[in-house]
């Protein structure tokens, strides 16, 4: 089923209808998502970047982009290593189907 299309699209201001409870679900997804990216920072620390794949990304990407965003927030919210992180470039692979690409690649 598509519910998590259905949440998104309701969370974006200026939908019909716009839910309010979609956009909770949305920003706490996107600091969930930032938190884990954050902490695989910490544990590869890589300081060429860090490249964030898959089909949530690009799909989301209003919620990964800025300093404010509840991505970037969560990403950087990690104590005293928090600085660490501002050495780390993070990017957005916008192509969906890399892990497909790649397994083709292989096999």
């Amino acid at each position: 089923d598509f519910k998590g299309r259905v949440i998104a699209t309701h969370a974006q201001r200026g939908a019909a209808p716009f839910c309010e409870v979609c956009a909770m679900v949305m920003d706490t997804f996107a600091g969930a998502y930032g938190s884990e990216v954050g902490v695989a920072a910490l544990k590869w620390i890589p300081l060429g970047g860090l490249y964030v794949a898959g089909g949530l990304a690009p799909k989301n990407l209003h919620l990964l982009r800025g300093a404010n965003s509840p991505f970037m927030r969560a990403f950087y919210d990690k104590g005293r290593v928090s600085t660490l992180l501002k050495s780390v470039p993070l990017y957005v692979v916008l192509a969906e189907d890399i892990g497909q690409g790649g397994a083709h690649l292989v096999a």
